[in-house]
């Protein structure tokens, strides 16, 4: 039996996850013992570099990884070759500088041995018997204007959306759309992205969002397992596994 331990939002905090790792149990020499990321692995945190490698030395068969908003960002940056507001406020130009030689720009990262192997095995989301794997959410419809009654729709068809339906999913808050009742009948889906304190707070009535009581732990309920413990704010990682 195979064990996986999943984990969002890293956030290029390499020292907590790592601790998160070995408090799970995790034996980076046990071919049985496969990590889940389900996205922004970067951005934000000191350790870019030092958490790409650790993802990076394991083989593909020991892997599996959700793409996140904030790898977009950084895929787009490279596309563009420069920085706007946006990667600056969010930290992906920082990554990249942290990633890139002293003598290299942000031009020099679509040629970046670290991040072109990260991306290799990319997926949008991913399913394994009753789990379903993603960033932000599953695909779905939603409305533009937020008055309205189901502004949130679901979609029976996600498995088949487009690419801006499947990049407009990694945005939104999970929790959120799981409480409107975007939820996939007889399937758990474990999200990241947003920080795990607001459905605590909003939907468990336990604690604040950022306050002294947050709490930062998973946000499990029937069908959902949210695991983002908004990291650059707890200095913590949270880390779900999984036998199958």
């Amino acid at each position: 039996m195979k064990k996986y331990f999943v984990f969002a939002d890293v956030h290029s905090f390499y020292d907590e996850l790592m601790e998160a790792l070995d408090k799970a149990g995790f034996d980076i020499n046990n071919q049985d013992h496969i990590i889940v990321s389900l996205g922004d692995l970067c951005d934000r945190g000191p350790k870019p570099r030092e958490v790409l490698s650790f993802v990076n030395s394991l083989p593909e068969e020991r892997k599996l990884l959700v793409i996140g908003n904030h790898e977009i960002m950084m895929e787009l940056m490279i596309k563009r070759g420069y920085a706007d507001r946006r990667d600056i406020v969010n930290g992906v130009r920082d990554t990249a500088y942290d990633i890139l030689e002293e003598n290299e720009d942000i031009r020099d990262m679509k040629h970046n041995v670290y991040w072109n192997e990260y991306r290799k095995t990319w997926h949008w989301y991913f399913e394994m018997g009753d789990c379903i794997f993603v960033h932000g959410w599953i695909p779905h419809f939603h409305n533009t204007d937020r008055s309205t009654t189901e502004y949130y729709r679901y979609d029976p068809d996600w498995r088949n959306a487009g690419i801006v339906q499947l990049d407009d999913a990694t945005w939104v808050n999970g929790m959120e759309l799981w409480s409107e009742g975007i939820r996939e009948p007889g399937m758990t889906i474990f999200c990241g992205h947003w920080h795990c304190s607001w459905g605590h707070c909003h939907l468990h009535n336990d604690g604040t969002e950022h306050g002294a009581d947050a709490c930062f732990d998973p946000f499990i309920d029937d069908g959902i397992v949210a695991l983002d413990a908004c990291t650059p704010e707890s200095h913590r990682v949270n880390v779900h596994v999984l036998e199958m």
